[in-house]
């Protein structure tokens, strides 16, 4: 099932949020950090799980593993027991975690930022042509103050032209319909 890519984006920054204060936790070399990234290491994997997103997941696992494996007193590079400075290696191994986990979350959220940008930009375009054509004015703009009333007006639009039930088919391949909707209203709102 597809998931609202407005929901998405706000669920990846309060992901970026907990990570944030995880990353603080290291800066300040507090012992507190373990515990917060185990945490928010922990929270990324039920929502991969969440999402069937089996790649990162798997990628989350094995960061997972590095980590528990260097705390037994293990350095999984040299393939060797950590004699000394283990807190030291931790913290290194750590650092090279939250690079790789920050390359995610950057990664993830670029994504379905792209998507609303994209949507934006053609539907933007679209309600400019729809205005200049006289198809909508400033009455109808007015009218539409509600995701109720702009779904009206969209699902009349896309009965009425193939070529915007075609833009409404390629923009349902990245998102539900819902995203339409809020995307129309930020755009609507815009050209009032």
């Amino acid at each position: 099932m597809q998931e609202l890519v407005h929901h998405t984006i706000q669920k990846i920054q309060e992901l970026l949020e907990h990570f944030n204060k995880a990353q603080e936790l290291y800066l300040l070399k507090s012992f507190d950090f373990d515990g917060q990234f185990e945490a928010f290491l922990n929270e990324l994997l039920e929502y991969l799980r969440s999402k069937g997103n089996t790649t990162y997941e798997s990628e989350v696992l094995k960061v997972m593993n590095m980590i528990s494996t260097v705390k037994r007193g293990f350095n999984p590079v040299q393939m060797e027991k950590i004699t000394s400075a283990k807190r030291e290696i931790l913290w290194g191994f750590s650092f090279n975690a939250m690079e790789t986990i920050h390359g995610f979350l950057m990664e993830m959220y670029s994504k379905e930022k792209k998507k609303l940008d994209e949507a934006e930009e053609l539907l933007s375009g679209l309600m400019v042509s729809l205005y200049q054509n006289g198809i909508l004015d400033d009455n109808k703009l007015k009218e539409l103050n509600s995701v109720a009333k702009i779904e009206v007006f969209w699902t009349s639009l896309i009965n009425q032209n193939t070529q915007i039930s075609g833009i409404n088919k390629k923009l349902r391949l990245t998102m539900i319909s819902e995203d339409i909707f809020l995307i129309l209203e930020k755009v609507l709102l815009k050209l009032n």
